[in-house]
This record gives structure tokens, C-alpha cells and sequence, in this order.
């Protein structure tokens, strides 16, 4: 599994091709150094790390998720206290008719024009052990 640099967490409109900052990168940060400290303690690897989610109290991990998913949301311009399967949808819709309209999208991934897009990706990663 590979990984977005965090420098580089950028969400890339796909009806108007603009890209723009998730947020700055303390988020993905924070996200990765939890599980990183947290996977070496525990047996039973990713799948145990996320049952503690399930867990009463405070946990590192959930606030790291919620801090995530907020800026996630907030770069796609959707509201937690929305249906967020109606604004994918509504977005979805927005692409398809510019695509039937013969207007340019910027398909999923790196954009072509993006000047340096091996920035975007780190080998860091999250290996199975044995």
C-alpha cells in the first residue's frame, strides 16, 4: 500500500480539473504516526488496531480518522450533516453530464498537467509481517 505524500494531500476537482489542498498536513500525519507506534504493540496487526475503534473511550486512532474525514469533506465542499451519498451522487451527476456535454473532466488520480507528480507518492508503507 502505498501512500499520498501528506506535503501533497490534494483533492483534484473533477469538474473543473483545479486542485486544491486538503489540508495542510498534520491530518495524514497524524494518521500514519498512530498506526505506526500503534501496530508494533499489538498482535493481530491492522484488523486489531481497528477493533480498538470499537473500543469505549478515547482513542488516537478515531480522532485521527474523524480529523481526516473533516478535511475531506471540507475540500469536497460536503457537510457531515448531510446525506453523504446524495452529494456524491450530485457530484457524480455534475461529471457525467459534462462529459456528455463534450466538456473536459479530470479523470481520477494525478492530473496529466500536474508539473512533478512523483511528489505525490512516498514509499512509506504498511507491511504484512510473517
Amino acid at each position: 500500500m502505498r501512500f499520498m505524500s501528506a506535503h501533497f494531500l490534494q483533492k483534484v476537482n473533477p469538474v473543473t480539473g483545479f486542485i486544491f489542498p486538503v489540508t495542510d498536513h498534520q491530518c495524514s500525519h497524524l494518521l500514519h504516526r498512530v498506526r505506526a507506534e500503534a501496530l508494533p504493540k499489538m498482535k493481530g496487526g491492522l484488523r486489531a488496531l481497528y477493533r480498538t475503534l470499537e473500543l469505549p473511550g478515547a482513542n488516537p486512532l478515531k480522532d485521527a480518522h474523524v480529523a481526516l474525514d473533516n478535511a475531506v469533506l471540507t475540500a469536497y465542499g460536503f457537510s457531515a450533516k448531510k446525506d453523504l451519498l446524495a452529494q456524491l451522487l450530485a457530484l457524480n451527476q455534475a461529471v457525467a453530464a459534462k462529459i456528455e456535454n463534450g466538456e473536459s473532466v479530470t479523470a481520477p488520480g494525478v492530473p496529466k498537467n500536474y508539473p512533478d507528480a512523483k511528489q505525490l507518492v512516498t514509499d512509506d508503507c504498511i507491511c504484512a509481517t510473517r
